[in-house]
C-alpha cells in the first residue's frame, strides 16, 4: 500500500491498535484517582455497560482455550508487532519516506501471506488462534488496500466470525465501511472518516437523515452511537474530542 494513501485511510484501524484494539479506556495505576478522566463521557459509559466487548475480556476468554494452531497465533502477533511498530513509527514522523516505505513494505508482505494463509487453511478462527488472534488478523486484513477485492471477499467470513462471537461488531464495522468506501458506495456504519470530518455537524455524513440510517444500523449491530464513536476516534487520532 502507497504510504500517502495508508496516510488517509490508516483510520479506525490504525487508532484501534493504538488504543489497545478493542478501544479500552486507559487504566489508572495506584493511587492516581484523582486523575484526568477519559474526555469522551459516552464512551466510558458504555464499555461499562458492555464489559463483554473489552480487549481485556478477549484475554480473559482466550485464556480458557486451548489453541488448535499456537504456531499461527504466535505469527500473527509476530506481524501485528511489526504493523504496529512500523506505523506508530511513521504516525510519528509522516514526513519521512523511508518510514513510510517500512509500513509499505510491511503491508505487501502481509498480503503475500496472508494470500496464502486464507488459500490453505481460510481465515483463522478463534479456536485456531484465539479471540484475540482473529482480531489481529482483522488487523492485518484492514491494510490491505492494494487488493480491495481479496478485502471484499472475505466479508462474508467476517460476519461469520462476528454471528460466532469471534469477532466484535466495532472491527465488523470498520471492516464493513473500508470496503464500501473501496468501492465508492456509502458507508453502512460510519466508521472511515477523517478527524475533522468526524468533528462535523453531521461526523462526515452528508445530512442528517444519513446520521439517523447510520445509527440504526449501528444500534442493530450492537455499536456504541455514532456520536461517541467519533469522540473516542478524535481523540484517538488528535488527542481531544
Amino acid at each position: 500500500m502507497n504510504a500517502h494513501r495508508c496516510l488517509g485511510r490508516l483510520g479506525g484501524a490504525a487508532a484501534a491498535a493504538l488504543l489497545g484494539l478493542a478501544f479500552a479506556l486507559p487504566a489508572r495505576a495506584a493511587g492516581q484517582e484523582s486523575a484526568a478522566p477519559y474526555p469522551c463521557a459516552g464512551v466510558t459509559a458504555w464499555r461499562m455497560a458492555h464489559p463483554d466487548d473489552t480487549y481485556q475480556a478477549m484475554v480473559r476468554r482466550d485464556a480458557a482455550r486451548t489453541l488448535s494452531d499456537p504456531e499461527l497465533r504466535a505469527e500473527l502477533d509476530e506481524r501485528f508487532t511489526r504493523d504496529q511498530d512500523a506505523r506508530i513509527a511513521w504516525m510519528a514522523r509522516r514526513w519521512d519516506r523511508q518510514l513510510g516505505r517500512a509500513v509499505t513494505l510491511s503491508d505487501r508482505n502481509n498480503l503475500r501471506w496472508l494470500r496464502e494463509l486464507v488459500a490453505g487453511k481460510g481465515f483463522p478462527t478463534a479456536a485456531q488462534v484465539g479471540e484475540v488472534g482473529v482480531n489481529r488478523a482483522w488487523l492485518l486484513m484492514q491494510h490491505m488496500d492494494d487488493d480491495p477485492q481479496f478485502q471484499a471477499s472475505l466479508l462474508p467470513t467476517l460476519e461469520q466470525r462476528f454471528a460466532d462471537h469471534e469477532l466484535s461488531g466495532d472491527d465488523l464495522a470498520r471492516f464493513t465501511d473500508r470496503i464500501l468506501k473501496a468501492q465508492g458506495k456509502p458507508q453502512r456504519y460510519g466508521t472511515q472518516f477523517s478527524p475533522e470530518e468526524m468533528g462535523g455537524e453531521h461526523f462526515g455524513l452528508p445530512d442528517e437523515a444519513s446520521v439517523r440510517e447510520v445509527e440504526a444500523h449501528r444500534r442493530d449491530l450492537g455499536v456504541m452511537p455514532l456520536a461517541d464513536y467519533a469522540c473516542m476516534m478524535r481523540v484517538a487520532r488528535i488527542g481531544h474530542p
